[in-house]
């Protein structure tokens, strides 16, 4: 009875259970989790989500090696529009099939020839599920889950281990006919990761990873291998350049394509990883300190410079110099234990390996973020699962050891669910952010704009609760402007567009229309406004004129922000306002049909289509 128990527990069907409540029990409360960051300007904000007419080719002509990811994005619109629910059902979905498919690869390898004697059952029975339940309910990938424009991230590793999976069933198939189909299903997947995110053009490096470490050594073979790898490799080059009109054999291409921002050097950027990296192990073994935005510290060069300084002493003050020690120690470690421990080999190259785009020579203006660890995470689950089921299993009582991996599934769920839960509150979550990076401007900003969207709401209800929390408000964004002083000794303020923003609508509630408008004239004199920001200030200095009865400069103020963002829903919403109360209903009626044919949940357009038919 006890062995027709154990075999049913390890059936796939049943694992495929158990990481199903598991992940459902962890997310099904983040279903009203807003919009964060780049969550507007990628899909809130972005026209072309809303005025997509279907076809792959205009994806590609924006988006390029991000169509397939973006496209998810135009359909959840297209069923959904800005209501966040659907969102984050997708979000989950997809976390809970590269649960799957990590369950899929570990049933796999496994069974590969290094392994399949060299692990006892219990290992190989067990060690697949423990793998994907540490992949489904670790904090540290919340980001990539609840954050809902890191579905790209998600996304893309379900994509890159499902090619992985099915590349082992290559690799292990007898009949070649399932063999084709696994590689056609291999390639397959492939072309989707590489579609989804850049960071996925690892992926013909970690197939060659597991050829080296989990079959049998031949030369011939891995001298295929290797040279199937880089022109994978070379091939995703020339399509990369190509789609984004580079020359793919041009130096200054190379150049210009592997740097997001030129405000960071290589060299910095380098440097700095090495530390970031240390910083994301932490986390991943003591996840505590988790936040969204974080103010890190930016490692100006490899070898320390100080001009009191000799060699041997900016040497040993070098932090990058050391973190990479630390780094190619491990890394040392991992190839010589190739043979005798491969799941830990793997383990050690792959989370590297995983980490190589986004943590090496090319920079990205954040050089931080939690979502970037979803893939290279694997390789760290697969060696705690390990560690837990052989290694420590033998020092320990067979009992002992379940109640360790039980009570440690248990800890990262009840962790996962309660930061989900802080993710509901943008003004907890943002409040938390800045208890742990209090430096970060950004964070303040946006701080401030919620506590003022808060500020709005109460409004309706308590006047006097609302101004104290607009007060606040107001405090909040102050402490994103920055006082620098200048060369000459002259001192300027340094702020964000954002918070600009902010506080001119802050100052319009509080009827301060001369201080808004100043705020508004000084943004509209910066050089590089860009024209959708341009657009955000001139309706708010229609919003201003409105409030004062100057409809006539109103409406200019709207027709001129249309001008600037013709797609804008704002500016569209309150130009038909105006031409409502100036008994231009025709025209008025056809804008806000118009508006909920984008979003039919605007409130704005609808409240003011009933009071149109009401006077009607």
């Amino acid at each position: 009875m006890q062995k027709i128990l154990f075999n049913n527990l390890n059936a796939w069907y049943f694992q495929i259970i158990v990481i199903t409540l598991a992940t459902i029990g962890v997310y099904y409360h983040t279903l009203d989790v807003p919009f964060y960051l780049d969550d507007f300007s990628s899909i809130q904000e972005n026209a072309f989500i809303y005025n997509w007419q279907g076809t792959l080719i205009e994806l590609w002509n924006i988006y390029h090696i991000r169509l397939i990811g973006y496209l998810t994005f135009a359909l959840n619109y297209q069923a959904n529009q800005f209501q966040v629910a659907g969102y984050h059902i997708v979000n989950i979905i997809i976390h809970l099939l590269t649960g799957f498919v990590v369950l899929a690869l570990m049933r796999g390898i496994v069974r590969t020839p290094l392994l399949v004697d060299k692990l006892n059952p219990t290992v190989k029975q067990w060690l697949p599920l423990i793998v994907a339940l540490l992949f489904i309910l670790h904090p540290l990938q919340i980001q990539a889950v609840t954050y809902i424009v890191q579905r790209l991230a998600s996304l893309a590793a379900l994509f890159y281990i499902a090619a992985m999976a099915c590349f082992i069933q290559a690799r292990l198939s007898l009949a070649n006919k399932i063999r084709i189909l696994w590689i056609i299903s291999c390639i397959s997947l492939a072309i989707l990761a590489f579609l989804t995110k850049q960071n996925t053009v690892t992926l013909p490096i970690a197939l060659l990873l597991l050829e080296l470490i989990f079959f049998s050594f031949h030369r011939k073979r891995l001298l295929v291998a290797i040279g199937v790898a880089l022109s994978a490799l070379g091939v995703l080059w020339i399509i990369l350049a190509t789609a984004l009109n580079y020359n793919p054999f041009s130096l200054q291409a190379m150049i210009d394509l592997t740097q997001e921002t030129s405000e960071i050097s290589r060299e910095s950027y380098l440097s700095t990883q090495f530390s970031v990296l240390w910083t994301y192990i932490k986390l991943f073994f003591y996840p505590v300190g988790l936040h969204l935005d974080y103010q890190y510290p930016i490692t100006e060069h490899f070898i320390y410079q100080h001009p009191n300084y000799n060699l041997v002493a900016r040497l040993m003050h070098s932090q990058a110099l050391w973190t990479l020690i630390g780094h190619l120690t491990l890394i040392a470690v991992a190839i010589y234990s190739i043979r005798r421990l491969p799941l830990f080999t793997f383990g050690i190259l792959f989370y590297y390996l995983a980490h190589l785009i986004e943590s090496s020579v090319i920079p990205i203006r954040d050089v931080i973020f939690e979502h970037r660890t979803y893939l290279p995470n694997l390789g760290l689950f697969i060696i705690c699962a390990w560690l837990l089921l052989d290694p420590i299993a033998k020092l320990l009582n067979r009992y002992l050891i379940i109640v360790i991996i039980f009570a440690l599934i248990l800890i990262l769920a009840v962790i996962t669910w309660q930061r989900n839960e802080l993710w509901r509150d943008p003004i907890a979550l943002w409040k938390d952010n800045i208890a742990q990076s209090p430096e970060k401007k950004r964070a303040w900003v946006i701080l401030g704009k919620h506590l003022l969207q808060q500020s709005q709401i109460e409004r309706q209800s308590n006047v006097a609760q609302s101004n104290a929390t607009l007060a606040t408000a107001l405090e909040t964004l102050q402490q994103s402007i920055q006082t620098v002083t200048n060369p000459d000794g002259s001192q300027t303020k340094s702020y964000s567009v954002e918070a600009v923003l902010n506080m001119v609508v802050a100052y319009k509630l509080l009827k301060q229309y001369d201080r808004a408008m100043n705020w508004i004239d000084q943004a509209l004199t910066l050089p590089n406004l860009s024209a959708f920001n341009r657009a955000k200030f001139l309706i708010n200095a229609g919003n201003i004129n409105y409030e004062l009865r100057k409809l006539d400069q109103a409406e200019t103020f709207y027709r001129e922000a249309i001008e600037y963002s013709p797609d804008s829903l704002i500016a569209r919403g309150n130009l038909a306002t105006i031409l409502a109360v100036t008994n231009r209903i025709d025209e008025a009626k056809s804008m806000y049909h118009a508006i909920l044919a984008i979003d039919p949940q605007n409130q704005q357009a609808i409240d003011s289509l009933e009071k149109i038919e009401k006077l009607q």
